[in-house]
């Protein structure tokens, strides 16, 4: 057992005192008990009777000083237990005082945790509106740029198919007019021949011109007649092939326009609305992570949080029972300021700890905004490659599409022209019969290559 210096020195006087009375009072109840028995013996010898009076009193005065002493030894031990007891009592009430604080810090902490809490799920709530919102506004964007383009896809398809139209018709009535200026040539030739003819026998026979005047005339009506209705007919015969022609070409390229165009817009809508699926879930699955991630480490921060005062709770009980069960062998004073510099310290790093957890949290709130934002321009930095890649499609299928059809219907009317031409000459039967029909357009065929 650990005693003071004062306490050691209190207890040495106190046993050299105890260990003197007993041989005091032997020595004085022998004596008694000898100056009763034997008053004449004592009476008899006076020196004997004044050495024992004086030994009594000094006895006596010892005895006395001895019980003041012992007095005085209990009241500084009732003191020193006093003040271990008031030690005691100022410790544990330091104690329950800072169990209390920090319960209450601990209140508070819990309570910022879940204010925290609840506004990191309100941000959360409010960023998944946002990109909600964001969405939603991209769509539509996306929708109506995508009808745009299609529209202007279709607008330009159907002008460069006006334009491939109008020059084929152009080049179609330049090649009628040139046969009409050959069928005007032959016929010309034709009359020529007949008048030559005409001529020819009208000096065989003018001997006989009065005789052959009304045959010659009705020749040359029949002629002229014969002439005329072979111009009408090839002149209907061409324009009916031409307007035939003209229709089928038209019908056949708004055909093929439609027939490609309806599949790409299909295709492209079909794109466009697996894309925006495919991004939304993939950034609601990364947001519900995202949120599911917070949510747990908040409700692992405020575990630990209750862990931790729980086993603050108990250590400061066991440090208290300690401290009671030291009280009586150390100074008071020095244990209390032990045990409050050591629930100050742990209060102190609980503090900190909280801290930094709070640190981490922000950090960590940052990270996952910065997370959200860029997934938000890579979004739509994505839907912005996908879209123009899919209109730059479209606009190539359909100019390929218009590209082929204006080649096939120029094949066909170029056959077309070409046979009817070789059909004129034909019936002409003159000098132009073995003329081969006109080249095309180098503008329209530029044109062509172009849409």
């Amino acid at each position: 057992m650990v005693h003071t210096r004062a306490q050691a020195a209190a207890a040495a006087v106190a046993a050299a005192h105890m260990s003197e009375m007993p041989d005091v009072e032997t020595a004085i109840v022998p004596h008694v008990e000898r100056a009763s028995t034997a008053p004449l013996a004592i009476a008899n010898v006076p020196s004997v009777a004044d050495h024992l009076a004086n030994l009594a009193q000094h006895s006596i005065a010892q005895t006395q000083a001895l019980a003041a002493e012992h007095v005085a030894l209990q009241q500084q031990h009732q003191g020193h237990s006093h003040a271990q007891n008031a030690a005691l009592m100022a410790m544990q009430a330091t104690t329950e005082s800072s169990v209390t604080q920090l319960a209450d810090q601990q209140r508070a902490i819990v309570e910022e945790l879940g204010e925290a809490l609840t506004a990191t799920q309100s941000r959360l709530q409010d960023q998944q509106q946002h990109l909600q919102m964001v969405q939603d506004v991209r769509g539509g964007q996306i929708e109506r740029f995508v009808n745009d383009s299609i529209a202007h896809a279709q607008e330009e398809a159907q002008r460069e198919a006006q334009i491939a139209a109008s020059a084929h018709l152009e080049g179609v009535r330049q090649k009628l007019l040139e046969m009409e200026a050959k069928i005007d040539g032959g016929l010309e030739n034709i009359s020529q021949h007949v008048q030559q003819l005409v001529e020819d026998s009208f000096a065989a026979s003018q001997l006989q011109v009065d005789s052959c005047e009304e045959s010659t005339r009705a020749v040359q009506m029949e002629v002229e007649a014969a002439a005329t209705r072979i111009k009408a007919s090839l002149k209907e015969s061409l324009e009916l092939d031409l307007q035939r022609a003209s229709g089928a070409v038209r019908q056949d390229l708004l055909a093929r326009v439609s027939s490609a165009e309806e599949p790409l817009r299909e295709s492209i809508r079909s794109l466009v609305l697996d894309i925006t699926t495919n991004a939304a879930h993939l950034l609601e699955c990364r947001v519900h992570k995202a949120h599911t991630n917070t949510q747990s480490e908040l409700n692992l921060q405020v575990q630990r949080q209750a862990d931790a005062t729980t086993a603050l709770r108990e250590q400061i009980r066991k440090l208290n029972v300690q401290a009671k069960r030291q009280a009586r062998k150390s100074d008071g004073a020095a244990l209390e300021t032990t045990v409050a510099d050591l629930v100050r310290q742990e209060v102190e790093e609980r503090f900190r700890g909280v801290q930094i957890n709070a640190q981490r949290k922000s950090d960590a709130n940052i990270k996952f905004r910065q997370e959200v934002q860029t997934q938000i321009r890579d979004y739509q930095s994505n839907s912005d490659r996908s879209i123009q890649a899919a209109v730059g499609e479209i606009c190539k299928t359909i100019r390929d599409a218009v590209r082929a059809a204006t080649q096939e219907t120029e094949e066909l009317k170029r056959d077309g022209l070409t046979q009817q031409v070789y059909g004129s000459d034909e019936l002409n039967d003159g000098g132009d019969g073995d003329e081969p029909a006109a080249d095309e357009d180098p503008a329209l065929e530029k044109r062509m290559q172009e849409a």
